[in-house]
């Protein structure tokens, strides 16, 4: 026969492993796809808000990291010419061009030097990681949630032990010296 606190620490697991199994599915499908659409959407509006123009490289492209306050990525100081004269500035270009070289730079409708704007496979890649991201948070989740139920349980089991053995303990103990 099943103590009920048996039956209801049973139940408690089975409806948290059926949780883990049906829910954590649709939360990572979620995350992941809102986090894509997110991304797409930006994909689609930077073009409107951002123009590329040829630059071409005044110093060669080094490392962003090895300066403090710096993006990390690559830049270099280059000039360019849009609709508002010449200009030159530090810009975000590919890794290991050289001085003389030409880059695109993307300026915003002011003429200041932006962040390119993302990659086609930016929003597939966020969007996997998020939800990879998610589905381990879950799992964390349900594992931990299922082992603290079951160290409550156990807890109690033990605690009730402890009182039947100090109630009867007594009368065993001088059943067993006579």
């Amino acid at each position: 026969m099943e103590r009920p606190a048996d039956r209801l620490e049973r139940r408690l697991r089975a409806f948290l492993t059926a949780l883990a199994v049906l829910a954590l599915p649709l939360a990572v499908w979620a995350a992941g796809q809102a986090t894509y659409s997110h991304y797409t959407q930006v994909r689609q509006t930077q073009p409107a808000r951002l123009h590329p123009v040829t630059a071409l490289l005044l110093t060669d492209a080094r490392s962003g990291g090895d300066r403090p306050g710096a993006q990390s990525g690559f830049d270099a100081l280059a000039r360019w010419s849009d609709h508002n004269g010449q200009h030159a500035g530090v810009a975000p270009v590919r890794a290991w061009l050289h001085q003389g070289a030409t880059a695109t730079v993307w300026l915003d409708a002011h003429g200041t030097i932006a962040a390119p704007p993302e990659g086609r496979d930016f929003a597939a890649t966020a969007g996997v990681a998020v939800g990879c991201g998610t589905a381990l948070a879950g799992v964390a989740g349900a594992y931990t949630t299922r082992w603290a139920v079951g160290q409550y349980f156990e807890r109690r089991r033990a605690a009730r032990w402890t009182r039947e053995r100090e109630r009867f303990e007594p009368g065993w103990t001088a059943r067993c010296r006579s």
